[in-house]
């Protein structure tokens, strides 16, 4: 990151890293005792680690230390500070350094929202912002925080992830890097190219690759060219490398940030407006009912996991809740600390088949996958709903619901429980229940577009012909016969799908379309009362009432 008077700011630099390793000195600045110093200088390596793997609390307690060795060792003051970041004229800055400023008073989403900022974001863009945040800037920034840019640009340079370093803590879904002139990040589905940020070479790149992935199991390095780690935060890091990629240049990073926050399915209702009360009744039903079901959307941050996290919030209490789940994208037991809830996390030293073995002999009534991405998860997920009466919940990116069975089917397909097509989807139809599925309107406003039921059809029906009797009787037997083998003769699959709810977007408001089927709620009632299944039937029926009237 360019900075002012970098030869000054390069020694200040080397000297804060050999106090870190000198005991002596550290503890003259800390003003601690001897063998606290000890202890913090032997923790320093590991603090730096946790805050390389995405720990924001120990990002800011290492930026701290450099504040305090800026201000009390260096004597940073008021006039000092501007010899390295010139907060009188924030314009004579570098950009990069101005936009630093900005990201400590605004998160960038904020800011891509009020200026309106897409596709490009150039320096000319980050500079304007700032003169019109000119009198916010003046009045956020006292002495301490104006150490706190600079001690932020030490660390990130030094520990961090450099020019991208905050970014990895704002509001956003994705941080990307394609090359070094060449960062990018995704914010409610949309990336926008930061072509104002660029590294000083592809080592910094290098640097970032090797540090965000300590995680993995394996290193990245030439042997392991491409590689998928999880940062302690659960963010999920992909990179690509040596010789998977075109050239030498040509080094790829991708954070996928999950700043999932608990939205409830009354909020969900009341404030965002995904839902109405029709399905807010509808899944609460299913929830209680131990109904299977897969959340969907075909956009990126559509808010498959929210969603989902918030079905799951509608669980009982008093049942046992296992989820399996690639980085702990979910949080759930942190999120839900009263649920009954275990997480397993997928790694290489268990099949995905005995991570499920796990959950089920943990008593385990219903079981989720975080994101459906492997065959094994789709095939253990589906044979738990059949053989153990769990109820199972997943999410899936999918363009419509009416792929999903499709899908899914190709999916199991690659495993070595089936080899048979009609089976599968079979199985599939006989254990999901229904697919929730998610789209965004063009204003960014995310809705519920449909609630799809896959019913069930069995095929292997055997009518006993009549071959004795009146012949009135032997051809009414022939004609059930016929209708029959012409039915299994033009809809050879053993599911249909069942629309249940859909929204309208001219109209903004979603329609009951179809009841769901006799079958649906035969399964929901070994746990839910007839009185209340009646009372939903009598509910759905007045809204299709209503919505003929108007």
């Amino acid at each position: 990151m360019k900075i002012n008077n970098k030869e000054v700011f390069y020694k200040i630099l080397k000297e804060t890293d050999d106090i870190f390793n000198n005991v002596d000195r550290y503890q003259k600045l800390y003003r601690i005792e001897r063998e606290k110093a000890e202890e913090e200088i032997s923790a320093y390596s590991l603090l730096k680690s946790k805050a390389s793997l995405g720990e924001k609390e120990v990002r800011n307690y290492l930026i701290d230390q450099y504040i305090i060795a800026l201000i009390q060792l260096f004597n940073i003051d008021e006039k000092s500070i501007n010899d390295f970041i010139n907060f009188e004229d924030i314009q004579k800055n570098d950009v990069q350094v101005i936009f630093e400023i900005l990201l400590e008073i605004f998160d960038i989403s904020d800011l891509i929202s009020k200026y309106r900022l897409s596709i490009r974001v150039t320096e000319e863009d980050i500079r304007k912002i700032a003169k019109e945040e000119g009198k916010v800037i003046r009045e956020k920034f006292d002495l301490r925080r104006k150490v706190k840019i600079l001690a932020i640009i030490m660390y990130a340079s030094e520990y961090g992830q450099d020019v991208v370093d905050t970014l990895q803590h704002q509001n956003i879904s994705e941080i990307g890097i394609i090359d070094k002139d060449y960062i990018y990040i995704v914010y409610k589905g949309n990336k926008l190219h930061l072509c104002f940020l660029s590294f000083a070479d592809k080592s910094v790149i290098q640097n970032i690759q090797k540090k965000t992935t300590q995680n993995s199991v394996v290193n990245f390095d030439k042997q392991n060219p491409t590689l998928v780690a999880a940062k302690n935060n659960s963010s999920r890091i992909t990179v690509a490398g040596y010789d998977a990629t075109p050239t030498d240049e040509d080094l790829f990073y991708n954070e996928r940030i999950f700043n999932l926050t608990k939205i409830t399915l009354e909020e969900m209702r009341d404030n965002y407006k995904t839902i109405d009360e029709l399905i807010y009744k509808f899944l609460n039903l299913n929830q209680r009912g131990r109904g299977s079901h897969f959340v969907t959307g075909a956009d990126m941050g559509v808010g498959k996991s929210t969603f989902l996290l918030a079905m799951m919030e509608k669980v009982p209490d008093n049942w046992g809740i296992g989820i399996l789940d690639t980085q702990n994208e979910l949080q759930a037991r942190k999120k839900y600390p009263r649920k009954n809830i275990l997480t397993l996390i997928e790694n290489p030293k268990r099949t995905i088949a005995q991570c499920f073995e796990i959950m089920l002999k943990m008593a385990r009534d219903v079981i989720y996958v975080g994101e459906i991405t492997k065959p094994a998860e789709v095939a253990e997920l589906v044979n738990s709903s059949l053989r153990l009466n769990s109820g199972v919940g997943a999410t899936l990116h999918s363009k419509t619901p009416c792929e999903v069975v499709t899908n899914l089917r190709n999916l199991m397909m690659r495993t070595e429980m089936y080899n048979n097509s009609e089976l599968a989807e079979a199985d599939i139809a006989r254990g999901i229940d229904i697919i929730v599925h998610l789209a965004k309107l063009e204003n960014g406003r995310i809705v519920v577009e449909s609630i799809v039921e896959v019913e069930y059809i069995e095929q292997d029906v055997y009518v006993e012909p009549l071959l004795e009797g009146k012949l009135k009787d032997k051809l009414s037997s022939l004609a059930n016969m016929a209708q029959l083998a012409i039915l299994k003769y033009l809809y050879k699959k053993s599911y249909k799908y069942n629309t249940i709810i859909e929204y309208d977007r001219e109209k903004d408001c979603w329609n009951a379309v179809n009841k769901p089927s006799d079958e649906y709620f035969q399964k929901i009632s070994r746990y839910i009362s007839q009185a209340e299944l009646e009372s939903f039937r009598e509910y759905f029926e007045r809204v299709c009432e209503k919505l003929v009237v108007d």
